[in-house]
């Protein structure tokens, strides 16, 4: 009867910890940190500590786990080995505070499709207008491949790819690969 108890016990405590693990594993934005993209652009100690930041703590996001002091820690870190003052995460896409067409894809204007590579992304709208992130050297961004042509920095690029996709993620568009 002992051993019967101990074996449920012991199951039961099992149980607990697989299920409470994928309770931990949860952060506040719902993604685990293996499936954001925002410190791509970082390496070493820096992409640890971005990572840390930027997708483990989400001390970018109002719902934060992590504590002010820990997040402040974190990032006077990442300051220290970079001499970067901000985190990607911190950088926002200034193609679409400038561009109409990013502000409508942002708004949730009616995607037709989404062309996307390693070193590009083309949406498409019911309306024909379109919107381009490339990071061909300069990197850029257009609405229309009319002027203005909006020059990126390495993070504003990789903020504007990932800020994209996660908004046409959210309304079920599929980026695929050129043909």
């Amino acid at each position: 009867m002992v051993r019967y108890k101990v074996r449920i016990f012991f199951v039961a405590v099992c149980l607990l910890a697989v299920s409470g693990g994928n309770a931990l594993a949860r952060t506040p934005d719902g993604k685990t940190p293996s499936q954001e993209t925002i410190c791509d652009n970082e390496q070493g100690a820096a992409y640890g500590l971005c990572n840390a930041y930027c997708e483990a703590m989400d001390c970018d996001d109002p719902n934060q786990r992590a504590s002010d002091q820990g997040c402040a820690a974190v990032k006077a870190n990442y300051e220290r080995k970079t001499g970067r003052p901000f985190l990607p995460c911190e950088v926002g896409c200034p193609c679409i505070d400038q561009l109409q067409v990013f502000q409508q894809i942002v708004a949730g204007a009616p995607v037709d499709r989404c062309i996307a590579d390693s070193s590009s992304i083309y949406v498409v709208l019911e309306s024909g207008e379109f919107a381009v992130i490339s990071d061909a050297a300069p990197a850029f961004c257009s609405a229309n491949n009319e002027p203005p042509f909006i020059t990126l920095t390495p993070n504003e690029t990789l903020a504007c790819r990932v800020t994209l996709r996660r908004i046409l993620e959210a309304s079920g568009v599929v980026c695929r690969s050129p043909e």
